[in-house]
């Protein structure tokens, strides 16, 4: 059974599950609008009437990434995506927005996050060290396409609903001939 408390201005779906190791353990989820925590509330009680109902973990995205590079990434990348993979991770994505909860992430927040990304000094992937330039929008769509795979991975490792990247609008990008 879930309640709704309601704390400043905010409002508080409150219900009780069973930990993996048998205890008993108390979930608040905060929510703005009063709708979306009666939303919130209808869903854990059907899910626990009907039998599926896993609380949601507080993870991070820095630790979801982190899961995402060991379980899928070393057995999917070659090499050399591998090397760049992580280093789009650990200069552009986890400084940025590692350390926002998974149930936080919504397709408004990503697109933020790409004009934030937009505006963010690039690092040299060779050194590490900044370069006196910003992130260019080929940058922004290979960061995209990482944050992308991972959510999708999220969605059928059920720790999210849905991908937020789904719908994200992509900076505008032109491709340049090489010389």
């Amino acid at each position: 059974m879930a309640s709704i408390v309601k704390r400043n201005n905010r409002y508080c779906v409150v219900y009780t599950y069973k930990h993996t190791n048998g205890t008993l353990k108390q979930k608040w989820e905060t929510f703005t609008d009063l709708a979306d925590a009666k939303n919130r509330k209808k869903e854990v009680e059907y899910k626990e009437s009907v039998g599926t109902f896993v609380a949601p973990q507080c993870r991070t995205l820095k630790d979801l990434l982190k899961e995402y590079v060991t379980l899928y990434g070393r057995t999917k990348w070659a090499l050399s995506t591998y090397q760049s993979n992580t280093a789009l991770i650990s200069n552009y994505i986890e400084p940025l927005i590692g350390s926002m909860k998974l149930q936080d992430l919504t397709t408004r927040v990503i697109e933020g996050y790409y004009q934030r990304l937009l505006k963010y000094e690039a690092v040299d992937p060779m050194c590490g060290k900044r370069q006196h330039q910003y992130v260019s929008p080929g940058t922004v769509r290979s960061v995209h396409k990482i944050l992308r795979s991972a959510f999708e991975q999220a969605v059928k490792w059920e720790l999210m609903e849905k991908n937020p990247c789904i719908y994200a609008t992509l900076p505008k990008y032109t491709a340049k001939k090489r010389d």
